[in-house]
């Protein structure tokens, strides 16, 4: 693995889906392949159009990611940025910090 990726590492958002949908593949396949992360895996499949381009085989996935996308680099832009991703603790914040 490149020590150069972080969490900082800049990407476009063709790349951004394929490195989720490669996440969801390795994470499917070290789970035993579940069938409903299969079914998943296989809406956002890539295939070539008629444009020569390449879009999920499920037609609603693609416009719905990227509405995620657009959610989440708005929230980014701001100085809270996106907490979807944040553990959501009952009672309050978690008393301890990660270092890495």
């Amino acid at each position: 693995m490149n020590s150069a990726v972080s969490m900082d590492t800049s990407v476009t958002l063709r790349q951004a889906f394929l490195i989720m949908f490669a996440y969801i593949e390795q994470h499917w396949e070290s789970v035993g392949k579940p069938d409903d992360i299969g079914d998943l895996l296989s809406e956002l499949s890539l295939w070539d159009t008629e444009s020569g381009g390449k879009e999920p085989m499920d037609a609603a996935v693609f416009p719905d990611w990227l509405r995620c996308a657009h959610l989440v680099l708005e929230a980014e832009a701001t100085p809270v940025g996106y907490r979807g991703a944040d553990i959501q603790m009952v009672g309050g914040s978690p008393s301890m910090k990660v270092h890495r």
